[in-house]
């Protein structure tokens, strides 16, 4: 399927973000990034506005942009969102028996241990949120679905700071196992428990590496 310029020119900027090419050090020009990405000024100007709703960039009028750079406070409240989001959702999967496919969890979990044997940041990134993602799909709630998007944008960007080491990423996928093995017990305070856990260690090793930076 053919890409729009705006979609073009959007992905593009979001993947120079993801790999710090564009950084929240530095003011960006407008007219720069369209030349650099081959777009015209209209396309791009769409693109940013996008990434901007997104929460991933500040517009400065007549100025250009920069990147968005996450706070303690920024952090400590996407993570509030996420652990309400995410723990409503493993516990009313099992106490409402509603289906969840293990088997596709546990692809993720392999997919996740290929992306360590490579060093493939994003790859290891897009396992972890098609993982996560399953449970919100779950529940077949469109406006949760659509608020769970908006916040996986932001979170992503963390991810890329969380996953630089090999050990939290091996952390991860046994944290994620613990969330299958409640799961397959339908044990749902387990679950939540477990989804808690889980990012309760990833917001304290965000946290960790905010402050050693600041």
């Amino acid at each position: 399927m053919k890409v729009s310029l705006q979609e073009f020119a959007y992905n593009e900027c979001k993947a120079l973000i993801e790999s710090g090419e564009l950084s929240p050090d530095n003011l960006y020009s407008e007219v720069a990034l369209s030349k650099q990405l081959g777009v015209s000024r209209t396309p791009m100007r769409t693109a940013l506005q996008n990434l901007e709703k997104d929460g991933l960039i500040i517009r400065l009028p007549q100025r250009g942009f920069y990147v968005h750079k996450f706070t303690k406070v920024d952090i400590e409240e996407l993570f509030a969102i996420r652990k309400a989001l995410e723990g409503y959702a493993v516990e009313t999967i099992v106490n409402k028996n509603l289906p969840i496919d293990i088997t596709q969890l546990n692809k993720h979990l392999e997919g996740q241990n290929k992306a360590i044997q490579s060093d493939n940041y994003s790859s290891f990134i897009q396992e972890d949120r098609e993982f996560h993602e399953n449970f919100i799909h779950a529940l077949k709630n469109k406006r949760l679905a659509v608020i769970y998007s908006d916040l996986r944008q932001s979170i992503e960007l963390l991810g890329l700071q969380r996953f630089k080491l090999n050990s939290q990423r091996n952390l991860s996928i046994v944290e994620h196992k613990r969330i299958i093995k409640a799961l397959e017990r339908s044990d749902p305070r387990a679950a939540r428990e477990a989804v808690y856990n889980h990012l309760d260690s990833a917001l304290r090793l965000l946290l960790k590496n905010s402050t050693e930076k600041n």
